[in-house]
């Protein structure tokens, strides 16, 4: 490690560590030995530029804050990228809200109603919540934004048997 920041604990006890200085996310047993890490250093998709925050949800989906490239990204549990998150107000398809905070009292705002551009500012922490709930500490625009997940698992009936020799049809 070179400078471990962030930190979360999966459903089975795994241990994910954002290691900040080394721009790459560690996974470790209860035990502390050592199953994977992923990520480089950049501004790609799927690169970081110093980590600061981890999350896993119930689906296995890792959630990064990756702080000096303005986003939060998204890897499968295979820690393969999936998608980033710039904060913007149709992040995944629903942003429903989020929380400003200042030296007066909390308000809650819809996101459209709040800035032209919407991208996060240094994110810091992310977690994510059993409601498919994903919260991202904004640090610097001083805010906690709330975005919803929408997955929808699909049955084993709902895929097909793969085409062996695929045509195309001609008519």
């Amino acid at each position: 490690f070179n400078m471990p920041w962030g930190l979360t604990v999966d459903e089975l006890g795994d241990v994910y560590a954002a290691d900040w200085r080394n721009d790459r996310i560690q996974k470790f047993t209860a035990d502390g030995e050592f199953i994977f890490a992923f990520g480089k250093s950049g501004d790609g998709n799927g690169e970081l530029n110093r980590p600061t925050g981890v999350a896993v949800d119930e689906h296995g989906d890792i959630y990064v804050s990756d702080s000096g490239n303005d986003r939060v990204q998204l890897f499968n549990s295979e820690s393969r990228y999936v998608q980033k998150f710039l904060g913007d107000a149709t992040l995944s398809t629903v942003a429903i809200e989020y929380m400003m905070t200042n030296a007066g009292p909390n308000r809650l705002r819809d996101m459209a109603d709040l800035e032209p551009q919407k991208y996060f500012r240094r994110p810091g922490g992310v977690a994510v919540n059993g409601d498919g709930l994903m919260f991202v500490a904004d640090n610097g625009s001083y805010r906690v934004q709330v975005y919803q997940k929408q997955a929808v698992p699909l049955t084993e009936e709902q895929f097909s048997e793969p085409r062996r020799s695929p045509t195309l049809h001609q008519e």
